[in-house]
């Protein structure tokens, strides 16, 4: 009778000396999915397993090239759109055109992933198009304006530039591909790190994506900060623009290649005919819960009877809300009428984070080339104004460096911190820090002043890019968006778990948009880029306060 017990424990049930944990019944529901996995002609065996950290690290391999991407756009882009003869204000009015296309479109993307019935997965083939975009977008970008002379456009002085010119055109172009797609396929990329790792690894997943995004941002500011032009590599690209973007496309490539190939997915139509293959909601644990308690109060003989189907499989609780169909694009706009508050909070609140944060990321290095250096970039050519300010565009990208450094050394302790401190303290305090370093930049307009304040911009980047996902995670883990009394309720709402993230990560697009339609027209009636600092310590601090607010369940 022992040895049918012991046989019975092995395949994913109790052992009848004592009552199951809730460990031991999720370590067995595993158990049972990895070995059916693993016979299928297809092995999709890794779903139901943990990973080394080499095989997150080469799965999250593409936010190094996300974050290579930002580095350049956020400190070359700017100098490349003033140096087509554009003002502040016409230049963020350019920088909103891609945030517009991408608050309206990224979350119907993300949706799309969401019930894309490929036989290469539902992510994988909605990401290897956005990041083919986005190095269509790096090509164009540092050349549009050398693009503009070949197509007619005259060869004169940024204070003498008029009228329409195909540089800006086509510069705008580069950026909107660029910046638009790079950001959706960051939401996509990371539900997919997700998917592919069961919910024990998603902090570990999330958190390596970090610090593998903190090198590659690094890379790519300390890349911008070199002067490529006193080198043969930078006299045969032409500039360090171009060099700079030269280099962010190859490691784009690599890194978009590594990812897509690092663990398959399982093909929607599959996923819809074979439960087994699926992932563990908290719907299916409940019932394998009480199945398992209820068979633990009989007999191990009435147990077998119970337990075995007539060809030895074990049976499988379902959670009913995977069986009512796949995520549409009309549960996906019945979802944004009808979105539960947790979610609305936690979106304000990465809203506000992320006003904070490209208020400094879009106009740092513009900041420290004018208020900290003060130079001036529609000075003439060989100037000592115009020297200065690239003098500081590339010491403010040795700050920027400095931010991804500490943003990548934050996220190695980030998990055990929020394991410590809990969610809540952690959110609330980085984005303290952050507020804090920024009202310090924007009253002390000193070099050391730079460095001294950077590394708090990374430890709120590296939080918001945690916590949240982290929370949303949980929610459809536990098919749960609100709590009562201390339990939490159940929804009764279709939601994708894809669009909801993609839709956290499309806050970005929102606060870029109203900061590319406002800053600008600011910064020409100030005078000086140091508002938006002021303006990123305010949001900072704003985004603390709704911290306070957002449901963080077992964070």
């Amino acid at each position: 009778m022992n040895h049918v017990a012991d046989r019975v424990s092995s395949e994913g049930l109790p052992n009848f000396q004592q009552t199951p944990s809730d460990e031991a019944i999720m370590e067995g529901m595993l158990r049972v999915r990895f070995d059916y996995a693993q016979r299928q002609t297809k092995d999709y065996s890794h779903l139901f397993r943990q990973k080394s950290r080499l095989e997150l690290i080469r799965l999250a391999f593409y936010q190094i090239c996300v974050e290579f991407t930002y580095a350049a756009e956020t400190a070359l882009a700017s100098p490349i759109i003033l140096s087509n003869g554009l003002s502040h204000t016409f230049m963020t009015m350019i920088w909103a055109f891609s945030p517009t296309l991408g608050f309206v479109f990224a979350p119907m993307i993300a949706t799309l992933s969401d019930q894309t019935r490929s036989r290469w997965g539902r992510r994988r083939p909605v990401l290897l198009a956005l990041g083919t975009a986005v190095v269509c977008g790096l090509m164009i970008m540092p050349h549009g304006k050398t693009l503009g002379l070949w197509l007619g456009d005259e060869d004169v002085p940024v204070e003498q530039m008029s009228g329409f010119r195909w540089g800006i055109l086509l510069t705008t172009v580069g950026l909107m591909l660029t910046d638009f797609d790079i950001e959706t396929s960051s939401g996509v990329a990371r539900t997919y790190f997700m998917d592919m790792c069961i919910l024990s690894d998603h902090a570990k997943v999330l958190s390596t994506a970090m610090i593998i995004g903190g090198i590659g941002g690094s890379g790519g500011y300390l890349l911008g900060a070199i002067d490529w032009q006193q080198t043969d590599l930078g006299s045969l690209m032409g500039s360090n623009e171009a060099t700079v973007f030269a280099v962010v496309v190859l490691v784009m490539i690599i890194g978009l290649s590594l990812t897509l190939t690092s663990f398959r997915e399982v093909p929607l139509p599959v996923l819809e005919k074979d439960p087994l293959l699926r992932p563990i909601t908290q719907g299916m644990f409940e019932a394998e819960k009480a199945r398992q308690l209820a068979i633990y109060s009989i007999s191990p003989k009435v147990l077998v009877d119970v337990v075995k189907k007539p060809d030895g499989s074990v049976p499988v609780e379902l959670d009913d809300t995977v069986q009512e169909g796949e995520m549409t694009f009309a549960n996906f706009f019945r979802n944004l009428r009808h979105m539960p508050r947790s979610l609305m909070i936690l979106y304000l609140t990465q809203f506000l984070a992320q006003f904070g944060y490209l208020s400094y990321c879009m106009y740092f290095t513009d900041f420290v080339g004018s208020a900290v250096f003060g130079g001036d970039v529609a000075a003439p050519v060989g100037s000592p104004e115009l020297a200065l300010y690239e003098e500081g565009v590339r010491f403010g990208c040795w700050g920027m460096a400095l931010f991804t450094i500490s943003a990548a050394l934050y996220s190695t302790i980030i998990g055990k911190l929020i394991k410590y401190f809990g969610g809540r303290t952690i959110f609330i305090g980085g984005l303290l820090v952050n507020s804090v370093g920024m009202l310090a930049m924007a009253l002390f307009t000193e070099r050391w002043m730079v460095f001294v304040c950077c590394p708090g911009v990374g430890i709120a980047y590296a939080t918001m890019y945690a916590v949240p996902f982290l929370a949303i995670s949980q929610y459809h883990a536990k098919n749960s968006f609100a709590m009562k009394d201390g339990q939490y309720v159940e929804s009764s709402q279709r939601r994708g778990f894809g669009a909801d993230v993609s839709m956290l990560s499309s806050m970005l697009f929102l606060s870029q948009l109203i900061i590319a339609l406002s800053i600008g027209s600011v910064i020409d009636a100030f005078e000086s880029t140091t508002v938006v600092i002021f303006t990123a310590s305010l949001f900072s601090f704003l985004a603390a306060i709704s911290a306070s607010q957002v449901l963080y369940m077992e964070l």
